[in-house]
């Protein structure tokens, strides 16, 4: 792995700013910015034969649009991506680019023949298909709002997305956020949570020991590309155990609920007294208290960052857990899964310098 602090340095020497990095155990995706301030989407290669092959596949399926920058570091401008082919097409005919995880998956919005937004995903095609279930499981809950699937190819590994109207709780954090709003949040929680019908093909529980395991494993590459010093990453591993015991303590919930996995306040669209959910890619069997955990950790993340305030971020917080209204077992379980996602959170943020609150930058 490359030390994450060298990383920081070249991109910084060619002139770019990083924004977040998305850590590999053998590369780093890169959100960039360039000196007047324009989006450059690259990875840093730790093996500098693979990123020259990856150079030329990905100069293969958009010509003149990549760049390699020394040994390691590939800029792919444009959408260009060997594995998403789909993604610099799209671009070319004037979709703006929204999320861009090389290899991986993609948002671009674009503007149909009606004025209309429309919203496409685009993902390794032999993604598609399960993502489709999974999208449409959540339009389909009765009282949920959450986009649905309105054309997808599962060759090109493209999904386009209906819209929602409205504004994330993430923007309206900036301001004074309503008990309504707070209640409309934890509704919708609660619907999910409720929900009875079937769930998606190939949708396995998601059990309280794979998610400190994902956590351990994004510790693991923090630690590994040196992000985290080895004190800060042996606070991060205690609070990690702490965390999963106060989890197993609470016990598995009666019934596994279906729940959104991701959950945070990006995620959730105010729209009057409607609260949308968006990325339902991971939706999945589980333990509905940790969409409630991983919430209410990023309430306290936008209070450490400024976002928000403090006492903002606790009346928010309080409004969904009453509106909500979980269970013993499940609003004890929900503290234990909020510490494991503040333990996340530092290993995810010392990725991402410009972001990080004071407690997680990198030394």
């Amino acid at each position: 792995m490359t030390p994450f602090g060298r990383v920081l340095a070249e991109v910084g020497d060619r002139g770019l700013t990083l924004v977040r990095a998305h850590p590999r155990a053998d590369r780093l995706h890169l959100d960039l910015r360039d000196v007047v301030g324009h989006r450059v989407i690259g990875q840093w290669i730790a093996d500098a034969g693979e990123a020259a092959r990856i150079m030329t596949a990905t100069e293969q399926v958009a010509p003149g649009q990549v760049e390699r920058l020394g040994g390691h570091l590939v800029l792919q401008h444009g959408g260009a991506d060997r594995r998403l082919t789909a993604l610099a097409p799209l671009v070319a005919a004037g979709a703006e680019l929204v999320v861009h995880r090389p290899e991986r998956r993609a948002v671009v919005r674009a503007t149909d023949g009606d004025q209309q937004t429309v919203w496409t995903k685009v993902v390794r095609s032999r993604r598609a298909a399960d993502l489709v279930r999974r999208m449409r499981a959540a339009a389909a809950v009765p009282g949920l709002t959450a986009p649905d699937v309105t054309a997808w190819d599962e060759e090109t590994g493209t999904i386009a997305l209906s819209t929602l109207p409205g504004t994330t709780l993430h923007n309206l954090l900036t301001g004074d956020v309503t008990d309504d709003v707070a209640a409309g949040v934890g509704r919708a929680v609660a619907t999910l949570h409720g929900a009875t019908g079937p769930v998606p093909d190939g949708a396995t529980t998601h059990r309280p020991s794979a998610e400190v395991e994902a956590t351990l494993d994004l510790l693991d590459l923090a630690r590994g590309h040196r992000a985290l010093t080895p004190r800060e990453a042996i606070a991060v591993e205690r609070d990690i155990a702490h965390a999963a015991s106060r989890i197993m303590t609470a016990g598995p919930p009666s019934t596994p609920a279906l729940i959104h996995r991701d959950l945070h306040d990006k995620q959730l669209l105010v729209d009057g007294d409607r609260v949308g959910m968006l990325d339902v890619d991971m939706l999945a069997p589980g333990d509905p208290a940790l969409d409630l955990g991983n919430l209410l950790a990023h309430l306290d993340l936008r209070a450490a960052q400024g976002w928000t305030t403090p006492a903002t971020a606790r009346r928010v917080a309080d409004g969904v857990l009453e509106a909500c209204a979980p269970d013993g077992r499940t609003a004890t379980a929900a503290q234990a899964y909020r510490s494991l996602t503040h333990a996340r959170l530092r290993a995810l943020y010392a990725f991402r310098p410009g972001d990080a609150p004071p407690s997680v930058r990198v030394a």
